[in-house]
């Protein structure tokens, strides 16, 4: 069972929930192991993502280990999305199974199926740095300079003009052809990795986030008949294309970190894999002294104080 992936700074982060008809479903938390979502064969579903922070920031999708686009999807601060959908193909995330053998070579082969990761990129914020160079004289950075263009370099900052002796610090160096071409940037912005042109949500449907206690449809438990077949297969899921969506975007032109600052991960599986308790069951509980009905986690009964 793979373990447990969530990282991210203690203070508030963007969140990643999978709902089901815009009301998030129950997360079955393991210690140590993958939070796990269990999910009917043929469910749609979507992916509720929730911006708490004050910065805007692109979401990178990640299912059955492959990337959902090259792109991401952009938040701005306190904007909460239920995606449904691919973000190249206008078809909705599909929840599908089918039955393998149960063995250790199949089980290596299954290993990334329902897997769901959300990857938080913050939106990269261009940096400036001041430096005195000598050319011909004295100029500081940041100056106007009305003459050759400026231009970061891993030296520091050089005139973009080939064949030009200049000075950082005690450093002295010609400008040749070869440290020109990598050269990218002419604005005097440190050079960074990041993402360019993802998109943010058209049209948005909003509003209260309801959460289910019970599975989508109730479960029976595992079968004497189920549990032997399960000895010899097992039954696994990945998310597929279901049916068209009509959720639309919008390009946009932003520059992210090519660093994730938070993520966030979980493991989608089949319903027949899910072992009930008493809680999914939704048992009755009465006392057995008067046999009044006692209420969830109540340790006594409130008519006659017998301890449940």
């Amino acid at each position: 069972m793979k373990k447990q992936m969530i990282s991210g700074p203690s203070q508030t982060v963007p969140t990643a929930n999978i709902a089901v008809n815009k009301s998030r479903i129950k997360v079955y938390n393991t210690k140590g192991e993958m939070p796990t979502y269990y999910l009917q064969s043929g469910q749609e579903f979507q992916i509720e993502i929730f911006n708490p922070t004050t910065e805007v920031v692109l979401a990178k999708i990640t299912l059955n280990n492959k990337a959902l686009s090259q792109g991401g999807l952009v938040l701005n601060p306190g904007q909460r999305v239920f995606l449904d959908r691919y973000l190249d193909v206008a078809k909705k995330f599909l929840f599908d199974t089918y039955e393998v053998a149960n063995t250790n070579e199949v089980k290596a082969a299954i290993e990334n199926n329902g897997d769901v990761k959300v990857e938080f990129f913050r939106e990269r914020t261009p940096q400036y740095y001041g430096g005195t160079l000598t050319l011909q004289g004295t100029s500081t950075f940041g100056g106007s300079f009305g003459g050759p263009t400026w231009v970061n370099n891993t030296g520091g900052y050089v005139p973009n003009i080939n064949g030009t002796t200049c000075t950082t610090g005690n450093a002295s160096f010609t400008t040749t052809s070869a440290n020109l071409s990598n050269i990218s940037n002419t604005s005097g912005v440190v050079n960074t990795a990041f993402y360019n042109s993802s998109v943010t949500m058209d049209s948005l449907s909003l509003g209260d986030v309801t959460v289910s206690s019970t599975p989508i449809k109730k479960n029976k438990l595992k079968t004497l008949g189920s549990m032997l077949r399960s000895a010899k297969t097992v039954e696994t899921g990945r998310v597929e294309q279901g049916s068209s969506s009509d959720q639309t975007f919008k390009t946009v032109n932003k520059d992210f970190e090519y660093f994730a600052f938070h993520t966030v991960e979980y493991k989608l599986l089949p319903v027949s894999q899910k072992i009930n308790t008493v809680e999914d069951l939704n048992v009755k509980v009465y006392c057995t002294n008067c046999g009044a009905k006692l209420g969830k986690g109540h340790k006594f009964c409130s008519s006659c104080g017998t301890k449940a």
